[in-house]
C-alpha cells in the first residue's frame, strides 16, 4: 500500500500542471519584496518572462493533447483538447509579453 501512495505522489509530483499550481501559490503567499531597485526590477521581469515561457510550453507540449492525437481520438475530443492547450499557451504569451514591455520600459527609463 505503501508502494502505490509513493507512486502516485511521485507521479504528481512530476506533472506539469501540479508545478504550474505549486508555483503560482507560492507566487500569491511571498510578501512582497521592499527593496525596489532597478536591477532587482529587471530581474523580476526576466524571472516574469520565463515564467511565461514555461506555461506556454506547458500549453505547447499537454500531454492530454497529444495523447489524443496519438491515439486517434474523436475529432471532438481533440478540439477539446487544444482550446485547452491554445487557453493556457495564450496566458503564457500574455505573461510573456507584458513582462517584455515591462522590461524594456524600465531599461528605457533607467
Amino acid at each position: 500500500m505503501q508502494f502505490l501512495s509513493h507512486f502516485f505522489k511521485s507521479i504528481i509530483k512530476a506533472c506539469p500542471y501540479s508545478l504550474l499550481g505549486k508555483h503560482c501559490i507560492s507566487a500569491f503567499k511571498e510578501k512582497p519584496n521592499t527593496d525596489k531597485t532597478i536591477k532587482n526590477k529587471i530581474q523580476i521581469f526576466k524571472s516574469g518572462i520565463k515564467t511565461g515561457r514555461n506555461i506556454a510550453l506547458i500549453g505547447v507540449f499537454c500531454p492530454f493533447l497529444w495523447y489524443a492525437i496519438l491515439s486517434g481520438a474523436h475529432i471532438d475530443f481533440i478540439i477539446l483538447n487544444a482550446i485547452h492547450s491554445g487557453i493556457v499557451a495564450g496566458i503564457g504569451l500574455v505573461i510573456i509579453s507584458v513582462n517584455c514591455v515591462a522590461l524594456y520600459a524600465q531599461t528605457r527609463k533607467g
